[in-house]
């Protein structure tokens, strides 16, 4: 994808590091694949705490680089799917408006994605936070994404 990104480092199989650097200064980051359930993976990632090892997927950087830091993260999931293409790509947000903000990245994005199906899941009784993440309702369906559509999660793969 021929978007301005960070290098990305890989650690292991699962995960991978790149800095994200600007107005506020220099902040790890990981991006790490869970294995949740047939052959579908998690898609995480967010700022290392170096003293605990953890994710903070909640902290807002402010750095001035978030467009780069999306973007990094996409081709990270392509990396991933390149090495591992029977595998499908789950994400969402830690809250609902960062998956808004996700789906609008990957509005942006979705016409260089044809190698790859991405999938939108829409919650017909609604969504709800939960700590940890977001729960996704029973009750919705899977579907391509549409543009102006708004979306609870996604699911890519290769086409």
């Amino acid at each position: 994808m021929d978007l301005e990104h960070y290098e990305i480092e890989k650690l292991d199989e699962r995960t991978y590091r790149f800095f994200s650097t600007g107005s506020e200064g220099k902040f790890e980051m990981r991006v790490k694949f869970t294995y949740i359930w047939q052959n579908i993976f998690n898609l995480g990632f967010g700022v290392l705490d170096p003293e605990t090892e953890a994710l903070d997927d909640l902290i807002e950087l402010r750095n001035g680089d978030s467009r780069k830091i999306l973007a990094t993260v996409a081709n990270t999931v392509l990396l991933f799917l390149e090495i591992f293409p029977s595998v499908r790509v789950y994400a969402t947000g830690s809250t609902r408006s960062r998956t808004r903000l996700y789906q609008m990245g990957v509005n942006k994005i979705l016409p260089l994605l044809s190698d790859y199906t991405v999938a939108g899941y829409r919650s017909k009784s609604g969504r709800y936070e939960h700590t940890g993440g977001a729960i996704l309702s029973r009750h919705g369906q899977w579907c391509d994404i549409e543009l102006g559509v708004e979306y609870d999660a996604f699911l890519i793969y290769k086409a």
